[in-house]
């Protein structure tokens, strides 16, 4: 199951460095267009403070993070959609995940070369999002063309289809992305990502300021304007978060505090793309070792337990479950069991947010 979300924007932005930001993945961050060609990839441990708890109270000889993979994608210039700047092979790249952090160019430093000429934040923003738009038109019209081609056996079947595209055609013809098109359900929303288009896809906007302006002040606020009032939008002084990364946590919080910063920014970045992805945490407890792992909201009990191995899901009894809060409270299993405290849970259990698991499965 793919967890993967894309850093985008136009180049010399601060998608890099805030990939190094993120999973110290220390990937190239020069002053040119196209410095990243190929996909740089982190992976990037879940702050979890219900993880903490239970490897204070439990004390298992290991202990794994939830992770989710961030890939740095090389920068999107004015005709992509046509190939230009290795156009194609990067919008590639861009259909290959699950959601999207668009980072924006707030910061002014004459040192760093922008790629029009000047820093226009909302202008960056339109071309990467127009660029975007005319590739998934491209994709629509050629959808079109198949399911004509393809449908006739079965043209009613086929009408619905064709009905379909051309609602979404519609849409990104208008310069509308289809993550803000309204009425969509969730089946359309599936058929969409299923045929990869890139609109579809959530997205959080970072906006890249200066360490003077850490709040964003203006930026942000025409950022928002132009993303739309739904739109999540963070500023982030993204090179100081690559150095504050490289720091030890107490260096960290004292440089922080001296910045006058909220708190780091990165831990607000990954949360944001924990939404995006619509993910939840379980937990589980085996052989003095404590996991935690990612699954979409709403995952019955044998998908969740093929997040852990797929034999597990193949072979799936059922599922025993309890809770954060009862395990630090009684500490045991068998304190849990005598107290009535562990749930038997089947295949139509839907995994909850915080739920601590033991899986039964057979061969």
């Amino acid at each position: 199951m793919s967890l993967g979300l894309g850093i985008i924007g136009m180049p010399n932005v601060g998608k890099s460095t805030l990939l190094n930001a993120l999973a110290h993945a220390h990937a190239e961050a020069s002053n040119y267009p196209f410095c990243t060609i190929e996909k740089n990839v982190g992976v990037v441990a879940v702050e979890d403070p219900h993880l903490r708890a239970l490897a204070e109270a439990l004390e298992p000889k290991e202990v794994t993070p939830a992770t989710i993979e961030f890939v740095d994608i090389a920068g999107l210039v004015k005709g992509a959609s046509r190939g230009e700047g290795l156009g194609n092979k990067f919008l590639g790249h861009i259909r290959d995940v699950d959601a999207l952090i668009h980072v924006v160019r707030c910061f002014r430093d004459e040192n760093v070369a922008h790629v029009s000429g000047e820093v226009d934040p909302v202008a960056d923003l339109e071309v990467v999002e127009t660029e975007l738009l005319l590739a998934d038109l491209e994709s629509l019209e050629r959808i079109a063309e198949r399911v004509k081609r393809e449908g006739k056996a079965n043209p009613k079947e086929a009408q619905v289809d064709l009905d379909r595209v051309a609602a979404l055609t519609s849409s990104v013809q208008c310069g509308v992305p289809l993550r803000r098109l309204a009425g969509l359900d969730e089946a359309q929303k599936a058929w969409a990502r299923e045929y990869r288009l890139l609109t579809i896809k959530p997205v959080v906007i970072v906006a890249n300021v200066d360490e003077q302006e850490a709040t964003g002040g203006g930026c942000l606020q025409a950022l928002q304007a132009a993303a739309g009032p739904d739109a999540i939008v963070l500023a982030t002084p993204v090179k100081i978060e690559e150095e504050l990364s490289t720091l030890s946590p107490e260096e960290r919080e004292a440089f922080v505090r001296d910045l006058g910063l909220e708190g780091a920014g990165i831990e607000r970045i990954v949360d944001a793309g924990r939404r995006l992805l619509g993910l939840i945490t379980f937990y589980t407890i085996a052989h003095e070792k404590l996991r935690a792992w990612l699954i979409p909201a709403g995952t019955h009990a044998p998908q969740a337990a093929g997040r852990i191995h797929t034999d597990m899901e193949r072979g799936f009894i059922r599922m025993e479950v309890m809770t954060v809060a009862d395990i630090l409270a009684h500490r045991t299993r068998a304190a849990l069991h005598k107290l009535g405290l562990i749930r038997t849970e089947g295949r139509d259990y839907i995994v909850q947010d915080g739920d601590v698991c033991q899986i039964l499965f057979g061969t």
